[in-house]
């Protein structure tokens, strides 16, 4: 790895001047509607009671496609797409002075859809797809920018990405030609890609969200047109399992899997949050079954875009889950306080309005959301901070019928 002082002077060179103290040398760079409750085994015994403060840092003066994620220092990282020139974008945050410093990655690209994840020595790495699937990275002194899976045809809509421990970056995504969703893991410099589901019509993955486990298996959920179903699989080392999770067949709601956002819980369990075409919905996998809930009711979509549905899903320290997602309603939070949902709403909507938002949480429990602005299409980043208030007891919560 480079030192201290060569990766401020190539930020400098491309940011100008500032200083990365604390940071580590890989990177300088209303219409609320009952939610049903969850069942205790998902949080701990004990929960604490929060409400949160929200204020909003700029970060550049426009974007869309916005993904964030922030390290184990607490440093952010922000993946986006600028239309003025068809950049792929990257913006840095070091946790010791809250100051962002953006720089293009590459220009000349048609609209496209990022995501962003960290490696452990907390250099960024992203997938984009404009028309093709792309992954940049940097490793400690530059960018890499390489395709993936060339060749294989049209490439749009969502992509994932996870990086193991080992350094070897993973990334599931959609083909448009073939139909197919696609997942692919670079090893020893070569991309061995494969197709999960797909061909003959189907339209699986234009939603798609991943994570890795404690052996840094995927776990994929996704959806599958046009029947309007939601998917999961997982890989075991060998095959991939993959289940049927939700479907308009299942209840009322029409089609299902529109922005999926999947993690882990504690013990190794799925949780997806997604929506239908009237609510955002929460599937999670306990005692060996998948129970699913509608957790917000929303004013129908009517005649919905693809980019109207985007959550994002984290768990703070004490087991609490909070999803931040978008609607007609507008951007909001909700989270769960040991016996109830709370809702938030963020920033209301104008209109059909794309925040194309992106949320994470950091060491200290801080959250971020990335988003669009509605009124000046420009990248901000709101920080919310939670101010604790009494502790209750599991007796004090209500369990589920």
């Amino acid at each position: 790895m480079i030192s201290r002082p060569a990766v401020a002077q190539q930020v400098r060179n491309l940011i100008g001047p500032w200083r990365p103290s604390g940071t580590r040398p890989s990177f300088a760079l209303r219409y609320f509607g009952w939610a049903a409750l969850l069942v205790l085994s998902m949080f701990p015994s004990q929960a604490i009671g929060q409400s949160w403060s929200w204020t909003t840092e700029d970060v550049d003066a426009q974007a869309e496609s916005t993904s964030i994620v922030a390290d184990s220092e607490g440093n952010l990282h922000l993946s986006y797409y600028a239309a003025t020139g068809g950049m792929l974008k990257y913006a840095f945050r070091a946790a010791s002075n809250g100051k962002w410093f953006n720089m293009p990655l590459e220009h000349g690209l048609g609209f496209m859809l990022t995501r962003i994840t960290v490696d452990s020595d907390l250099n960024p790495h992203i997938c984009y797809t404009p028309h093709t699937l792309k992954y940049a990275h940097w490793d400690g002194s530059k960018w890499h920018m390489q395709p993936v899976d060339q060749g294989s045809g049209v490439v749009g809509f969502w992509c994932s990405i996870r990086v193991s421990p080992a350094g070897e970056p993973q990334i599931s995504w959609y083909l448009e030609s073939g139909t197919y969703f696609r997942y692919a893991i670079l090893k020893d410099g070569v991309w061995a890609a494969q197709s999960i589901e797909g061909g003959g019509g189907a339209l699986p993955g234009k939603w798609n969200s991943m994570t890795l486990d404690a052996h840094n298996n995927a776990h994929l959920s996704y959806t599958w047109f046009p029947t309007g179903q939601l998917k999961y699989t997982a890989f075991n080392g060998k095959n991939w399992n993959t289940q049927l999770i939700d479907s308009p067949n299942d209840s009322p709601g029409g089609q299902r899997g529109m922005g999926s956002s999947l993690i882990l819980d504690g013990h190794g369990n799925p949780l997806i949050s997604y929506y239908d075409e009237q609510s955002l919905r929460l599937a999670r996998y306990v005692d060996g079954k998948w129970k699913k809930e509608i957790v917000e009711e929303l004013p129908p979509f009517g005649q919905f875009s693809w980019r109207n549905f985007r959550s994002s899903m984290v768990l703070d320290s004490t087991g609490a889950l909070h999803i931040v997602f978008e609607s007609l309603k507008g951007l909001e939070h909700i989270w769960w306080d040991g016996s109830q949902w709370r809702p938030q709403l963020l920033l209301p909507s104008l209109g059909a309005t794309y925040f194309d938002n992106s949320m994470t949480i950091d060491k200290n429990d801080n959250l971020f959301v990335s988003y669009k602005d509605p009124v000046d299409g420009s990248l901000k980043v709101l920080v919310g901070k939670k101010k604790p208030a009494a502790a209750t007891t599991s007796a004090q919560k209500e369990k589920l019928p």
